[in-house]
């Protein structure tokens, strides 16, 4: 029997939430929340930080490298949903950035591409652990990447504007 991944599991679950719901995903949904997060889980678990640095490096930093270190030069889509994340003046850290970006690419349907090209980016990937990380275990690789393929076949409307709470959290504060 295959090893499981804990993270995995959960996130099979949230995202067969988010997909029963059967209509188009929107900051109000009750499963958004603990998806995106245990998405985060999933993309900073085996993440090594850099041994003579002040920076505390995020999975933000790793996306920020593709435009400029991933080899195949097919970058378009990727590239234009990194530097919108990279010029929101509404964001003030590496996290914030990150979690704005996977919601823009939820929303653009390219969170596959994304991860895609990050395996494909050697001077990239090889900041992740080899025996931690879930992007570079080959069995735990493909159920995500199968997740991630779910995802980018659903449709998510998410408020794009207001972003600023993604600092601290991912959950929409509640309107005044």
């Amino acid at each position: 029997m295959a090893p499981k991944d804990p993270l995995l599991g959960t996130l099979k679950v949230c995202v067969m939430n988010l997909k029963s719901d059967d209509v188009t995903v929107t900051d109000r949904n009750p499963h958004l929340g603990s998806c995106c997060e245990l998405l985060e889980l999933v993309l900073r678990k085996g993440l090594q930080q850099p041994v003579l640095s002040l920076v505390h490096r995020d999975y933000w930093h790793c996306f920020e490298q593709l435009p400029t270190q991933d080899p195949c030069g097919r970058l378009s889509t990727v590239s234009l949903v990194v530097e919108q994340a990279r010029v929101c003046r509404k964001l003030l850290s590496a996290q914030g950035r990150g979690r704005y970006l996977l919601r823009l690419a939820l929303s653009r349907k390219t969170l596959p591409q994304f991860v895609t090209h990050l395996l494909h980016t050697p001077r990239v990937v090889e900041w992740y652990s080899p025996t931690l990380s879930i992007l570079r275990n080959e069995e735990f690789l493909e159920p995500f990447m199968s997740l991630l393929l779910v995802l980018s076949n659903m449709e998510f409307k998410l408020d794009m504007e207001n972003c600023s709470f993604l600092d601290e959290s991912w959950l929409l504060p509640p309107c005044m």
